[in-house]
């Protein structure tokens, strides 16, 4: 678990054309992402874009315009099946696989909430990079800690962090711990995620909520 992915940066140009725009695209190995740059500005992304997990699998699909997310993006799982369609054009959740459960956003707390019968969540946060991209930043850099894999420790670490009412993370705190060293290494993992989210949702009004999210330590 946690298998160390190391490796030099590799990146290969190829030309293109998107929208009679000149262009060329960037394949970075260390990443796993696949994207065009304008030639004239290498720091504008234009066009298609893909992300891969360590192990090959796409976990994201989308269009940049401009340098900003544009259209129709698609997240997937490591099963390569899809949980999440977005439309940034519209601002708009398409699809949201809210039966499956990813590692993180299983169960919430509506935060300052006035009336504790106004706090059921018609959305919950939704993190934009998908429930995949989640699960592949665990299974690539969580590493089982030496004191825990001595003492024979496995279990869960219950991590808490809150997504405000603009989409952005704080506050990561242990909730229910584990100890040995897999506390501190959940919490570090989990850090690496983007600040990438959409804002839970009570009726139609943004709101803070607290996510409980997770993360496994097996001993194989």
């Amino acid at each position: 678990m946690g298998k160390i992915v190391s490796g030099l940066l590799a990146i290969v140009i190829i030309p293109a054309m998107v929208f009679g725009q000149a262009t060329k695209k960037i394949k970075d190995k260390e990443t796993g992402e696949y994207y065009f740059v304008l030639k004239s500005d290498n720091s504008v992304k234009q066009g298609d874009y893909q992300k891969y997990s360590y192990n090959n699998k796409l976990l994201i699909q989308g269009y940049y315009n401009q340098g900003a997310r544009d259209s129709l993006w698609e997240c997937y799982d490591l099963d390569g099946k899809s949980t999440l369609k977005y439309d940034f054009r519209k601002n708009e959740v398409l699809f949201y696989d809210t039966a499956r459960k990813a590692n993180c956003g299983r169960t919430y707390k509506v935060l300052h909430a006035e009336n504790g019968a106004d706090t059921i969540l018609s959305r919950p946060p939704v993190f934009l990079q998908g429930s995949g991209l989640i699960n592949a930043v665990l299974m690539k850099n969580l590493h089982y800690p030496d004191e825990a894999r001595e003492n024979g420790t496995s279990g869960r670490v219950h991590i808490l962090f809150t997504v405000d009412k603009n989409g952005k993370t704080s506050n990561y705190h242990v909730n229910t711990p584990l100890g040995f060293g897999t506390d501190e290494e959940a919490l570090r993992v989990l850090k690496m995620l983007p600040d990438d989210w959409l804002p839970g949702l009570v009726g139609k009004l943004p709101v803070d909520v607290e996510v409980d999210c997770p993360v496994v330590f097996q001993l194989e």
